[in-house]
């Protein structure tokens, strides 16, 4: 008997001839399968003809397996029992008791998101492990479109957009100046009713010496292109990779910087030590803070929860003003 072109079999065939082997005789493994004998008989003959091979040998004791069919229950055996931890694991991956989440956030925001959102999470989900990767936003593209990390909790440019990415936009998180509360800069601001703090005119700054992040980094990119919008060569004094070290010494009288209004909740200044200022919104100086996924990918319901999770400690940590 020869094997029938694209033979395959499912759990439940697996089943039957198990069964059959246990109870040795068809009719007490159809009691048994709750199924009517002819079926299972029917079952068994179409099993062994696109096999290719007989399973069973009848005995005056019943049914007992041939070579092949040992063969084919050892199997059975293993990828029955294989379905069933998968089925199980799935169902546990399900209820959130255990699983795995890879995500990837920006070193700053994790600095002040992270401890908001992973020991609550653990204390709910403690079997579900872990991976973080920080990184700043473009290498966090990098490692989406890669599939190394599920999602992103990182800035964008306001307009920048990928086709490979879907960024889901919280708010847009306009830019602000930041120098020592006695700075004859700020004396130069107005008050406006419309900004949340005292507007200057960006002009005033082109001669001051700025504090600032290195190039590449999105904070530049963003300065960098305001920059060259108003025609503005900026006096770098000093760069560092880290904004709170740069708003920091903003703050204790060495120049001015300009970044995210988000970060002025989360910075260690002293009150009163430093002075916000606004920028005008014609300037477009601002970025949006959002959560990315590869377009093409699926989230799984522990990554969900972990997002949720994140929406939450941004609605309560950053104090964002929401998007128009």
């Amino acid at each position: 008997m020869e094997a029938a072109e694209g033979a395959h079999v499912n759990d439940r065939e697996l089943t039957y001839v198990k069964t059959i082997a246990e109870e040795g005789s068809v009719s007490a493994a159809a009691r048994k399968l709750f199924i009517a004998q002819p079926s299972l008989s029917q079952s068994l003959q179409r099993i062994e003809e696109s096999l290719g091979a007989k399973l069973f040998a009848r005995t005056p004791s019943g049914l007992k397996l041939t070579q092949a069919g040992e063969k084919y229950v050892a199997m059975a055996n293993r990828v029955l029992k294989l379905y069933g931890d998968l089925l199980a694991e799935l169902s546990d991956m399900e209820s959130l008791s255990e699983g795995n989440i890879n995500f990837g956030i920006t070193r700053l925001l994790a600095k002040f998101l992270l401890p908001q959102v992973l020991p609550e999470f653990h204390r709910r989900y403690p079997n579900i492990k872990i991976s973080i990767l920080e990184k700043n936003s473009k290498e966090l593209d990098r490692a989406l479109t890669a599939c190394d990390i599920s999602f992103a909790v990182m800035h964008r440019l306001v307009g920048e957009g990928s086709r490979h990415i879907d960024y889901d936009v919280f708010w847009k998180d306009p830019f602000v100046v930041t120098v020592s509360a006695d700075s004859p800069i700020a004396r130069k601001a107005t008050n406006d009713p419309a900004y949340p703090y005292p507007l200057i005119d960006i002009r005033h700054l082109a001669d001051e010496p700025l504090l600032t992040v290195p190039y590449g980094q999105r904070i530049r990119q963003v300065l960098d292109t305001v920059f060259m919008q108003t025609g503005i060569r900026p006096n770098i004094l000093l760069e560092s990779r880290d904004y709170t070290t740069v708003q920091t010494l903003a703050a204790k009288g060495i120049g001015y910087t300009i970044g995210p209004q988000s970060y002025t909740a989360l910075s260690k200044i002293e009150p009163g030590e430093a002075q916000f200022l606004s920028l005008d919104n014609s300037l477009n100086a601002a970025w949006a803070l959002c959560i990315a996924t590869f377009a093409n990918g699926s989230l799984s319901r522990a990554d969900m929860e972990m997002l949720r999770y994140f929406e939450d400690a941004i609605a309560h940590v950053m104090e964002p003003d929401p998007l128009p």
